[in-house]
């Protein structure tokens, strides 16, 4: 493990210490440095919620989610946001779709399209516009042959709940996701689950638990039983049953299969990327423990008095001594899919489900560290990924997760730490996956 991971020396900050206006400051100097060293163009093609203008835009949204009326390098966030928007798009026009998912996809950029001009823009022919051309991908999901989060039916799924949410007001939007297209998106998914689970065998689980029994559902990525978030069973889950009632025909299975899941591995250990694999060093959010411990964390909280959820919530919070202790990356320290800053959302997210403190002052302390990302690639402590500037692997990941420290950190300040209502009404969930 040493070569993946830093010794984590840190501190916990007192809560009563730590200022909302040190992050503000990190917010604002991130901001600045993307805006300087990845602009918006016209002549990229860069388009992605992962690594492109894309995910910028999403970031922005996110600013203006919680801060409407920020403003920073002169102009507000939502300004920002449709500069982005406009320049992912751009690129979404002038490319060819490969992926269906919300992050790795054109879906991403079209979907935050439709609910940045319903709800920001105010522009319901604009963003009409743009749920039509979402529609037309829709004929390609059932040829899919992906269900993950990344790039398959998972991710789509959560581009048209993610319309939902914001356009729930909007009647002729609701009407074109109806739920008749999330119902036979759900099937197929379920489908391909349930055929994988008859291929599993005992034999294919002995590499990391051999009492463990079979899984009611399991999906395959690139001819591999993967069971992270991103691109496996923990991931797919979560999404599925953040479709509320579309999702209870099948709650057993997902149910059955996700308590599998919390016990596939010993609550010391971390999890595989895949079934087939020995290795279990990859503690971050798309393979290993942070991805699933923030699955887990969204189930329970949908299904808190379900007979499986006391075991799942207790997995994930298993599971957070580990990130505390091996969750500081030398692959990066902002980004979110597999940097330091991706991992501290677990201590954040168990915070928001528990009102344990400890997991506040550590998720305070990964953000805290977070700040020094400069000095740490100048130093040569950690590497600078291919796309530093981005959402998922760059400062944009960074950004959001010090927007969201900054949100809570003033609500406890004027609610106090234990109170059920630091998150104000806001779903503050990791960006793209549980954030609904």
């Amino acid at each position: 493990m040493p070569e993946r991971y830093l010794q984590n020396t840190l501190t916990l900050p007192n809560i009563d210490d730590c200022d909302p206006a040190i992050f503000e400051k990190f917010i604002r100097y991130g901001v600045e440095k993307i805006l300087s060293n990845f602009p918006a163009t016209y002549d990229s093609r860069h388009y992605d919620v992962f690594v492109g203008y894309g995910g910028v835009a999403f970031m922005f949204f996110h600013l203006h989610q919680l801060f409407p009326d920020l403003t920073i390098a002169g102009d507000k966030v939502s300004l920002l946001c449709s500069t982005y928007l406009s320049a992912s798009l751009s690129a979404v026009h002038n490319t060819s779709p490969k992926h269906l998912g919300f992050i790795g996809s054109h879906i991403g950029p079209l979907a935050l399209a439709v609910v940045f001009y319903e709800t920001i823009e105010k522009n319901t022919i604009v963003s009409s516009k743009y749920l039509d051309i979402i529609d037309k991908y829709h004929s390609l999901l059932i040829q899919e042959d992906s269900n993950e989060v990344l790039y398959g039916r998972a991710g789509y799924i959560y581009a048209l709940i993610f319309i939902r949410k914001y356009c729930k007001d909007n009647e002729e939007i609701m009407t074109k996701i109806g739920d008749k297209k999330l119902k036979e998106i759900i099937k197929l998914i379920i489908k391909d689950g349930r055929d994988g689970a008859k291929k599993m065998t005992v034999e294919n689980l002995k590499n990391v638990n051999d009492k463990i029994t079979s899984p009611a559902l399991m999906w395959s990525w690139h001819n591999a039983e993967y069971i992270g978030a991103i691109h496996g069973v923990a991931g797919i889950i979560a999404t599925i049953l953040q479709c509320g009632e579309l999702a209870h025909p099948y709650l057993d299975e997902l149910l059955q299969t996700t308590e599998w899941l919390a016990e596939l591995v010993q609550s010391n250990k971390n999890y595989p990327a895949r079934i087939q694999s020995t290795h279990d060093d990859l503690i971050q959010f798309c393979h290993g423990a942070p991805g699933i411990l923030v699955s887990f964390l969204k189930i329970y909280s949908l299904y808190p008095t379900h007979t499986s959820s006391k075991n799942i919530l207790s997995n994930a919070i298993a599971k957070t001594d580990l990130v505390w202790e091996y969750g500081i990356l030398k692959k990066g320290v902002s980004g979110l899919c597999h940097n330091t800053l991706g991992n501290a959302y677990a201590f954040l997210l168990t915070y928001l489900v528990t009102r344990d403190e400890v997991q506040l002052r550590r998720a305070l302390a990964f953000g805290l560290y977070g700040g020094e990302w400069e000095v740490k690639t100048h130093k040569n402590e950690v590497r600078v990924s291919d796309h530093p500037w981005s959402l998922f692997e760059g400062l944009g990941g960074g950004i959001i997760y010090w927007s969201d420290l900054m949100f809570i950190l003033k609500n406890i300040k004027q609610l106090g730490v234990n109170s059920e209502s630091v998150a104000q009404g806001k779903v503050i969930g990791f960006p793209c996956f549980t954030d609904l």
